[in-house]
């Protein structure tokens, strides 16, 4: 169907060419033949009778996507040492408990020693406490000292709870002598600041940060002009450069009341379902807001317009033989469309396929 209209078109213009020569060469008018398109082709063209819209809007907001702060955990080490081992890089998926990284720390020793000492102190102190509990019976000890006998052994199983408690929560592996950094949660290493070899201290910087990307933000940037055409709950459409034929969908979950001074910008907030995990922390993006106006326009397809010195055109079928082009101004441009300020009338019927083939085929301007 496309090389039939091709050639046809390509026939009209040699048709127009030949004619001219004939009018230089003879300077007597010529009878055009018009060759016209069946209805068929003319279907395939896919022809728009004009009809006026509701004008809506389109604002067009820049951003970046971030990590949901509250899917976010940050490790910081209760331990201070040295890193002798690391098994993860940045943006490794992991699963909770799972090993990261190993440290080697003197106060492993320390803990492990005072263990010793203690549990030895505890067998001194259950046989002080039997032989107290004989003596109690034959009425020779006093009821202060058995009770004393009883506290003290409760005292030393006391610290030795405490500091077995201290090695699970460091997660002491005791038979390599290290403290394990275990994964906080399930997610993704979206920072990374430890290194084998490296020293830390206790309850220091954060040593990584895991985020669940199943939800993300995308942080925006909307100007002191653009305001008043933004608001809470608006549905946004998406789209990024790295994914040009994808479109994204979210809301605008909030948006802040002061301003940035530098940047004379109020930030705003979408949540994003990103259960594909397509967008990435980092990932500079657009979201499209669209606000509906009071104003009516012929609404069209954006291939239906034609870009031409600085001007734009659309092609006009008034019937199978006489397309015409016709200049247009446009009023505003949605994502895929155009809505017309003037050139287009109610009931006019434009071409949506192969215009531009039609437009360069075709002599006649109105």
């Amino acid at each position: 169907m496309k090389n039939l209209i091709t050639i046809k078109l390509i026939g009209i213009c040699l048709l127009s060419a030949s004619i001219l020569t004939s009018c230089k060469e003879k300077e007597k008018p010529v009878v055009e033949s018009k060759i016209c398109l069946s209805e068929k082709e003319v279907k395939e063209l896919r022809p728009l009778s004009i009809t006026n819209d509701t004008v809506v809007n389109t604002l067009r907001l820049n951003g970046v996507v971030a990590y949901n702060p509250n899917a976010v955990v940050s490790y910081v080490s209760l331990v201070g040492g040295v890193i002798t081992n690391t098994y993860f890089t940045l943006g490794d998926n992991v699963s909770k408990n799972q090993v990261l990284a190993e440290i080697q720390s003197t106060e492993l020793n320390g803990i492990e020693a005072e263990l010793k000492q203690i549990t030895a102190n505890l067998e001194v102190a259950k046989r002080q406490l039997q032989a107290t509990q004989g003596f109690y019976d034959d009425g020779i000890a006093s009821e202060k000292e058995l009770i004393a006998a009883k506290s003290e052994k409760e005292s030393l199983e006391y610290d030795i709870e405490k500091l077995r408690t201290n090695l699970r929560l460091y997660s002491a592996s005791q038979e390599k002598g290290v403290f394990q950094i275990k994964a906080p949660r399930s997610g993704f290493v979206v920072d990374n600041t430890i290194s084998a070899g490296m020293q830390i201290g206790a309850e220091g910087d954060p040593l990584f940060t895991i985020s669940d990307l199943d939800e993300v933000w995308i942080n925006v940037n909307i100007y002191a002009s653009d305001i008043a055409a933004v608001r809470e709950n608006m549905p946004v459409s998406i789209k990024t450069s790295s994914y040009p034929d994808k479109v994204f969908t979210g809301k605008i979950d909030r948006i802040s009341n002061v301003l940035e001074p530098e940047v004379n910008v109020l930030k705003g907030r979408i949540v994003l379902d990103n259960k594909d995990l397509f967008l990435k922390p980092g990932l500079h993006v657009e979201a499209l807001v669209k606000n509906k106006s009071n104003q009516k326009a012929p609404h069209i397809p954006a291939k239906a317009v034609i870009f031409n010195n600085d001007a734009y055109f659309t092609v006009q079928l008034t019937d199978r033989c006489s397309p015409t082009v016709k200049p247009v101004q446009i009023l505003s441009q949605d994502e895929d469309s155009f809505y017309i300020a003037a050139g287009l009338d109610e009931g006019d019927v434009i071409v949506t396929e192969n215009a531009l083939m039609l437009f360069e085929s075709t002599s006649i301007i109105n």
